[in-house]
């Protein structure tokens, strides 16, 4: 008996197809029916509909009703149960223009598309991660959209215009993830405002759902103030700048959502009481176990260490209970030389060239690489600054004139009255950094 591609294991079939493109998958599929129930979830595992506005007008809408079609009716026997094709769905994407149709000279949403889309959101049983652009759009043209959603999607990924929370948490109540990318709005959207201008008064914690308490982790650029329930981790994208109402709303958001994993950027120029506001222990972070902060836009190394030793003054002032810390930073946008275009250009006679002397001592060039930072010693301040730390990752590679390994982390310890660090290799320190973003309130 000779051995084909098809009577290899299962698993070692599996591992091939990951290596193939989604076009040599649908190549493949066309070599015989066994061959296509092999390729056939490669194919359309991670699916984007729209994104086509170099096509004629409908082309998009088009693709989205052939699609959702042909995954919701039934398989043929030879392929296997009638929900096979969309049972391999695992990631969904739609664009903007996925389900936009040109009526009486307008742009608008299709109703129908919509609601096909919806019925595969509902019947799609394997389907992880959705991503949404101009949700809102969606939820006006069909209001029963997404209505009893798969409860195998744990992550939302939201773009654009987004429709209001409470839309969102009874269409996808068992979302554990989710995240607003920038895009139209998606960063802070309208209703997002008006409760931040409000103070909060228009909060409704019960709209949220059974977001209460499934809700892990959100990702936003600006902070989401309706969102006002317990989240394990939250990750703000946005810098923090000297804006007393930024400020504010970042605060707010903290004490609402009160997370155990933080992850930040905060400009270098931020003061010690601009951060003090903002990570409060009493009002904003009592559970605070793991915080991951960018010192955005340093100018070099001395200012990203000078930043690194703020970030400790804060701590010790703070009294967090933070277990681990992680700070980095990022570079700050170069100066560029803009010319005059509008000078008139005058001719002048070049100087005669000068006969180069031989210097008696020329004076020995440092660069700033050879000045360096100790970064153990950073390390070691924040350690006497914050007690509760047990873990230390400090990146200072991005800043300019610094060396490209110029990061490290540690551990940090008693030994008597003393506190100290000892430099862990980079194996152990990315296991230990999994393990702080996996933290919880019971840990």
């Amino acid at each position: 008996m000779s051995n084909t591609l098809l009577t290899l294991n299962y698993d070692v079939l599996s591992d091939i197809l990951q290596l193939l493109s989604r076009q040599d998958a649908a190549q493949l599929a066309l070599a015989s029916r066994a061959a296509y129930v092999l390729a056939f979830p490669r194919i359309v595992s991670d699916v984007t509909l729209g994104g086509l506005y170099h096509k004629p007008g409908g082309s998009a809408l088009s693709q989205l009703t052939n699609f959702c079609t042909f995954l919701l009716s039934p398989a043929p026997a030879w392929h296997g149960a009638p929900s096979a094709r969309i049972d391999a769905l695992q990631s969904l994407q739609v664009m903007r223009d996925a389900v936009r149709i040109r009526k009486a000279g307008v742009w608008t949403s299709d109703a129908s598309g919509v609601a096909l889309l919806s019925s595969v959101i509902a019947r799609a049983q394997n389907l992880q991660k959705l991503t949404l652009w101009g949700s809102d759009a969606l939820f006006a043209a069909y209001p029963e959209f997404a209505k009893n959603s798969s409860p195998s999607i744990q992550a939302l990924i939201l773009g654009g215009d987004v429709p209001a929370l409470r839309n969102l948490a009874s269409a996808f109540p068992h979302v554990r993830a989710l995240q607003f990318i920038a895009g139209s709005g998606s960063c802070a959207p309208d209703w997002a405002l008006f409760a931040a201008a409000n103070g909060g008064n228009a909060v409704d914690a019960h709209s949220l759902g059974a977001w209460q308490q499934r809700l892990d982790s959100v990702e936003t650029g600006l902070p989401i103030l309706p969102l006002a329930c317990p989240i394990r981790r939250v990750a703000l994208r946005n810098p923090l700048v000297s804006d007393t109402y930024g400020l504010f709303c970042a605060r707010e958001f903290l004490r609402r959502t009160r997370p155990v994993v933080l992850s930040a950027s905060a400009s270098a120029a931020l003061t010690e009481e601009e951060l003090h506001t903002v990570l409060d222990a009493e009002v904003v972070a009592p559970g605070l176990r793991f915080l991951e902060l960018v010192g955005d836009r340093c100018e070099g190394v001395k200012e990203a260490s000078e930043w690194m030793t703020r970030v400790a003054n804060v701590l010790s002032t703070l009294q967090v209970p933070l277990l681990g810390i992680s700070l980095s930073v990022t570079s700050a946008i170069p100066r560029m030389a803009v010319r005059n275009v509008l000078k008139p250009f005058v001719y002048s006679t070049p100087a005669p060239t000068p006969v180069p002397t031989r210097p008696s001592s020329p004076a020995p060039f440092t660069s700033p690489q050879e000045e360096g930072v100790d970064i153990t010693a950073i390390a070691r301040t924040l350690a006497e600054h914050a007690p509760s730390l047990r873990f230390i990752s400090l990146d200072l590679s991005a800043a300019p004139e610094s060396n490209k390994d110029a990061s490290a982390r540690f551990c940090a310890y008693d030994a008597g009255a003393a506190r100290k660090v000892a430099q862990m290799d980079d194996a152990e320190g990315t296991a230990v950094l999994t393990k702080m973003f996996a933290l919880n309130r019971w840990d």
